[in-house]
């Protein structure tokens, strides 16, 4: 019993030592490879986040619970919010049949981001599920970098407008843009850094996501491939 007591004994402090840098370097290899795949994962979510949204809102219009809708984009200091509201029928039937309405003397109105009133449903202040809002803070960046952009929808597609950072004049006409980016938060980058011809990034980005809508509130998400130099289908 004694010989076998003897024989038992711990980690001298050398072997201590070369376990200790063995875990040091295999950190040191795996935390590079961890760390981007938890951005990437954290720039997917909130774009997959704000895509979800934007179909839940206009699955509504589709619905008939609402005849226009808006989702608004906001960043403010490095906080960006995303939120859903509802007009309803009465609301539009409304303006629409009142001459004097500004809603039909200036098209550029109607996708009102200035009036707590305008909604019928706001997701910064309801408690509906048929809105939403969404809260990001210094994970994400987005195509802009201080202000306001909203796109609207109706059920035909009559209504489709937009305002602030998602319209564009042309000619005296307001053009609505059909796509809004989101990539990972850098120390070199201030906003997503696109072409506003194409789209396409100005610099490589690893994590660059597009999500782009059409009048009728079709929705897609695409993910910039540096390797293939072009947009990937999520």
């Amino acid at each position: 019993m004694q010989a076998q007591e003897k024989n038992i004994r711990g980690f001298n402090i050398l072997e201590l030592l070369v376990v200790i840098v063995i875990i040091g370097l295999l950190s040191a290899v795996a935390y590079p490879n961890f760390s981007s795949w938890k951005t990437e994962r954290e720039t997917r979510t909130a774009a997959v986040k704000i895509k979800s949204l934007i179909i839940g809102i206009t699955a509504q219009v589709q619905r008939g619970l609402f005849a226009y809708v808006q989702v608004l984009v906001e960043e403010d200091r490095g906080t960006i919010t995303v939120t859903s509201k509802g007009m309803n029928m009465d609301s539009l039937g409304e303006k629409i049949q009142d001459g004097t309405n500004v809603w039909n003397s200036d098209a550029s109105s109607r996708c009102n981001t200035d009036s707590d009133t305008y909604w019928d449903e706001d997701g910064s202040t309801s408690d509906k599920l048929e809105v939403q809002h969404l809260e990001f803070d210094d994970d994400i960046l987005i195509s802009f970098t201080s202000g306001v952009g909203a796109v609207c929808f109706s059920k035909d597609g009559t209504w489709y407008g937009a305002s602030g950072n998602f319209s564009s004049e042309i000619g005296g006409d307001i053009s609505v843009d059909g796509s809004f980016f989101i990539c990972s938060r850098t120390s070199s980058l201030s906003k997503c850094d696109v072409k506003e011809s194409d789209g396409e990034p100005n610099i490589d980005h690893d994590n660059l996501f597009a999500i782009t809508w059409s009048r009728f509130g079709n929705v897609t998400l695409d993910k910039w491939s540096v390797r293939q130099d072009d947009w990937v289908l999520q």
